[in-house]
This record gives structure tokens, C-alpha cells and sequence, in this order.
């Protein structure tokens, strides 16, 4: 199972705002298999880079990403981070359930799922409000008005950037990009396996799995489970039964499906909707 942050409410006066915070500065290996594996939550994230020779993998794109970057990621969409060689990775995450005192506007910037690069004084800006965010977050009920005012300024740098700084992904071998391709359009398909794209792609597993490996660190019946449990995510959340979620997901069988979400996120998918229904009653 992979680890979930637990989410609080930022003021006790206002508990439609779960906010969580993280802060982590750690040498980490390529083959450290302890290292962020893929995430999937239903929640936005804010990651913030202070170092570390890493990219971000963000469904099918692979986005560089260097000192003062920071990623959005919208909820239940597969992401994680990919390190290029052992170093030092200082970093910043910041989640939120939701943000109900925020225009549409800032909403809508935090569904792109995309890198912002700022200027060097912004980059400045906004890992020293990060710090502030983590000092205040981690300080008590008195401090956590501080911290509205940290994410609050977070927030304004993220509207008030220019979008002509948003980088594109990396280029990834049209090889492998047409193997993602096929994965997108067909993972809701029972039979989307290694075995049909080895098939599709005249590539032996070794070789599939070595190009998984390479480029998004994960094997490829990872990346299609991934991508089955976010859409997985997204049609409970809108109400759909546990059995059609199922079919509609590419899961041949419901018990398998619900023992392999149970052993990602902890929770069978019914108790995973009735827990996002109950939240989102709160939030509204």
C-alpha cells in the first residue's frame, strides 16, 4: 500500500479546508525501492523543488523539473517522480482536498497538471513561503492563520505567472510513446495486458519491461493498473456501483478488483465511496 497523507482541517473555524503539508530532504537512490511510487489520491497536490536531478511523471507526459519548479496535479491522476541519478532530493508537498476560498480561476490553473516555471525572484518567494507554510502548518491552532496567508501567497504566484513559462514534456522515443499511445486508448479493455502489447508492438517482455523501467521507472502492468484505478477513482466519486466501475475499468473480475484496490489504497472500493461521498457532503 502506498503512503496517503492524512488531511486535517486547516482552521478549526472553517473545516471544509483540509490541507496537508510535507517537507522532506533525504539522499535517495535510483534503486531505492522505497522511493515515491506512483501515487493516485483524490486530492490536489502542490509539489515544490528546492534540489535534486528528478522529473515528474504526470499520466503520459514526463516534465523536466529543477530548483524552484512546482508542479500541479490534479486529483486521481497517476503521478510520481522519476530520479536520474542518486542524489539529494529536497522537496516540498502540499495537499488539499479542496479550495473553497479561491476564485474558479485558481482552481482552473491547478487542474493543468503541468509545471510552472517562475522567475528567480519568484523561485526565492516561494520556497521561502513553503517554509513558512510548514513552520506555521506544524505550529498549532494559532499558527494556522499564518499559514493562510503562506498558501494564499502560493496561490498568487501561481495565477500571476506567465504561461508562456510552462515547459513542455520530455521527448520520449516515438517507440515508446506509441506503446503509451495504445495504453491510453485501450487500458479499459480487459485484455490491454503485456501479453497484447508485446503482440501489438513485436517486442519481447524483457524489452517492454526494460523501456518501462528506463523511462517511467515502473512496469508496464503497473502503468495499466494506474491508469485503471485513477479512471477507478474518478466513476466512484460520480456514483457508479462498484461492478460497473469494474467493467468500465478493464477488470475482467470484481473480486480481483477489489482485493488489488484494497491492497493500493487500504480501503475496498465501496467503503472508498462512501468515505468520498461523506467528505464531499462536508466540503460543500
Amino acid at each position: 500500500m502506498i503512503y496517503i497523507p492524512e488531511l486535517a482541517p486547516l482552521v478549526e473555524a472553517q473545516p471544509a479546508v483540509y490541507l496537508g503539508v510535507l517537507y522532506e530532504k533525504r539522499f535517495t537512490t535510483i534503486d531505492d525501492v522505497t522511493h515515491d511510487e506512483r501515487h493516485i489520491h483524490d486530492f490536489y497536490e502542490i509539489y515544490v523543488n528546492v534540489s535534486g536531478d528528478v522529473s515528474f511523471l504526470v499520466e503520459n507526459s514526463l516534465y523536466p523539473i529543477k530548483h524552484g519548479d512546482m508542479l500541479l496535479i490534479a486529483p486521481n491522476e497517476l503521478h510520481r517522480c522519476i530520479y536520474h541519478r542518486d542524489c539529494v532530493h529536497e522537496h516540498f508537498c502540499i495537499w488539499l482536498k479542496d479550495i473553497p476560498f479561491v476564485s474558479e480561476a485558481v482552481k482552473a490553473e491547478l487542474a493543468y497538471n503541468v509545471p510552472i516555471l517562475l522567475s528567480d525572484a519568484n523561485r526565492r518567494a516561494l520556497i521561502d513561503l513553503c517554509f513558512s507554510l510548514t513552520k506555521s502548518y506544524n505550529g498549532g491552532e494559532g499558527a494556522r492563520f499564518r499559514a493562510i496567508s503562506a498558501l494564499t501567497g502560493i496561490f498568487d504566484l501561481i495565477c500571476n505567472c506567465s504561461k508562456s513559462a510552462v515547459p513542455v514534456g520530455e521527448q520520449l522515443p516515438e517507440s515508446f510513446s506509441s506503446i503509451v499511445d495504445y495504453i491510453i486508448c485501450h487500458f479499459m479493455e480487459p485484455d490491454c495486458n503485456v501479453a497484447t502489447l508485446c503482440r501489438e508492438f513485436y517486442i519481447s517482455k524483457s524489452t517492454l519491461c526494460r523501456k518501462f523501467q528506463q523511462h517511467f521507472q515502473m512496469t508496464p502492468s503497473d502503468y495499466i493498473e494506474s491508469k485503471r484505478f485513477s479512471e477507478a477513482k474518478k466513476l466512484l466519486v460520480a456514483g457508479l456501483s462498484v461492478q460497473d466501475t469494474c467493467s468500465r475499468c478493464g477488470f475482467s473480475d470484481c473480486s480481483y478488483f477489489i482485493l488489488r484496490f484494497r491492497k493500493h489504497f487500504g480501503i475496498t472500493p465501496y467503503k472508498y465511496q462512501k468515505e468520498a461521498a461523506s467528505l464531499f457532503s462536508k466540503t460543500c
